[in-house]
């Protein structure tokens, strides 16, 4: 019974979680949070050099400074649960604000006339706006309506001797799990995807337990000398850096939750990392879709784009301006904004929902519906606004949700839209996380969270894996009760054998 968590009255993992850290409230704290960001954007307005207007200044300066806001909530604990918002608030301004201080114009592609300056400052405002509006449903009161009636995740694993081999078993066994997904049918193809997701719950559960100081030394060196950085290499060999980048998030979320400290290094180490990975993308989606490395072993595919990393910054083959141009590109959202703005409702009506209706059918598998109808908003958004040309059916374009409430309602879309989100958001982590969640609710609050911050896709895709990701939980819950119950009934029977033998 050594290897069993300690068990007391109230939930452990939800002290770790909610108590907030000595001292984290101070004065001089909120004093140093203040005095970074002042500094932070007193350097890139410095910088800027596109040379945006005053108004687009202040609208971008004022989305980054926002972060301090759910920052301060969070490390003082008046926000007690995981950082879930303080993560979503820096990958909204890296979209929609952070570009603005990097670019040289804003366009939406690299050979695309500039968005005009009126409507990108119509873009920032509204995109300062909409955030504010999640905000308040987020923060706001509006959540003691439906608080009463959510169903609370108690998600209690507290035999290490179950835990600690499962975690490893859907760790390991999830890097393999990636492998089958391209030879799967595709009506089984979301089943693919979540069996890859297992490694990335295992690396979650792994990852609390090392913080909480109850892992052994050699399985935290397998988790963070092999396991993270495969899994992450895996998800780079995608073609994707945010396939790769999103379990680098779930491992900082997870840090910050245990910890109850912002990962500040590790965010910045991420941010580095950000702007190198994404030129990188557009030479290696070259060689693997289609190209002569489509077929190739997942080894050389790491090679491949190893090669390429290394070439464009040690190799010395793109000027890092060109890196920080190319990377702030690719990140912009807000002058895909801009261009939708000013085309709808002028030259593209309202659609009224139309991108919606996808996720009316997520929840249903594909082989059980298998004409349900298909995600295409990247394709059929890039074509109607003309950022894609009509002969290429290839690429596809990412649909921010903030962007696709505006194509849809307009102004208001945005405001009851961003504010419905924001609601949404904060009832699904009270269902995680509350008092006597448990490991099992702390993995899965930041698994699901991990979802979630893919404000930069279309909201079918986004939130139409939550129901499944949710199931997935839970029956990895299952498995863990019936491993315990059987750790338990070994526990029962060697005191009966031991006893036969004396006798």
């Amino acid at each position: 019974m050594a290897e069993q968590f300690e068990s007391r009255p109230g939930d452990e993992w939800y002290a770790l979680v909610s108590v907030p850290r000595p001292g984290s409230a101070s004065l001089g704290k909120a004093v140093m949070l203040a005095a970074s960001i002042a500094i932070a954007l007193i350097a890139l307005n410095f910088y800027a050099p596109g040379s945006p207007t005053l108004l687009e200044r202040a609208f971008a300066s004022a989305i980054l400074a926002s972060l301090a806001l759910p920052v301060w909530l969070w490390m003082s604990g008046a926000d007690p649960t995981i950082p879930f918002m303080p993560f979503l608030t820096l990958v909204f301004a890296y979209y929609f604000a952070l570009p603005v201080f990097l670019l040289r114009k804003f366009a939406t592609a690299l050979f695309k006339p500039p968005v005009p300056e009126y409507y990108i400052t119509l873009a920032l405002g509204y995109s300062l706006v909409g955030l504010y509006c999640m905000f308040a449903g987020y923060y706001g009161p509006a959540k003691w309506l439906f608080s009463p009636i959510l169903p609370r995740f108690n998600l209690q694993w507290r035999d290490l001797r179950a835990v600690k081999p499962f975690a490893l078993i859907l760790g390991f066994g999830g890097l393999f799990a990636s492998h089958v997904v391209e030879f799967l049918p595709e009506s089984l193809a979301q089943i693919g995807v979540f069996a890859a997701d297992l490694s990335m719950v295992g690396i979650c559960m792994l990852v609390a337990l090392h913080l909480a100081g109850k892992l052994d030394w050699l399985t935290a060196a397998f988790l963070w000398g092999f396991l993270i950085p495969v899994r992450i290499a895996i998800g780079l060999g995608t073609g994707s850096a945010a396939s790769g980048l999103i379990v680098g998030i779930a491992v900082a979320m997870m840090f910050a939750s245990v910890r109850r400290s912002i990962p500040w290094k590790m965010m910045a180490l991420g941010t580095v990392a950000l702007f190198i990975l994404r030129p990188a993308e557009a030479p290696y989606r070259m060689a693997i879709w289609g190209g002569r490395l489509s077929d190739a072993s997942m080894i050389e595919k790491a090679q491949v784009f190893g090669n390429i990393v290394y070439r464009i910054t040690v190799g010395g083959a793109v000027p890092p301006q060109v890196l920080i141009d190319i990377a702030s590109l690719r990140l912009a959202q807000f002058t895909v904004f801009g261009e939708v703005i000013a085309d709808t409702p002028a030259m593209v009506p309202f659609w009224e929902g139309e991108s919606f209706y996808p996720i009316l059918f997520k929840p249903i598998p594909r082989f059980i519906m298998p004409d349900k109808p298909e995600e295409v908003s990247g394709s059929w958004f890039g074509h109607r606004y003309g950022i894609i040309t009509p002969e290429n059916i290839k690429t596809s374009i990412n649909l921010p949700q903030i962007v696709e409430l505006y194509g849809n309602f307009g102004l208001i879309g945005v405001i009851v839209g961003m504010f419905i989100f924001g609601l949404i958001y904060r009832l699904l982590l009270e269902m995680y996380v509350h008092p006597g969640m448990g490991l099992g609710a702390l993995v899965g609050g930041v698994y699901v969270s991990s979802k979630l911050i893919d404000i930069g896709s279309a909201t079918s895709l986004t939130f139409g894996v939550i129901p499944w990701s949710m199931v997935l939980i839970g029956l990895i819950h299952l498995i863990v009760q019936l491993a315990e119950i059987d750790a338990r009934s070994l526990d029962l029977r060697a005191p009966a054998t031991a006893r036969a033998r004396t006798t």
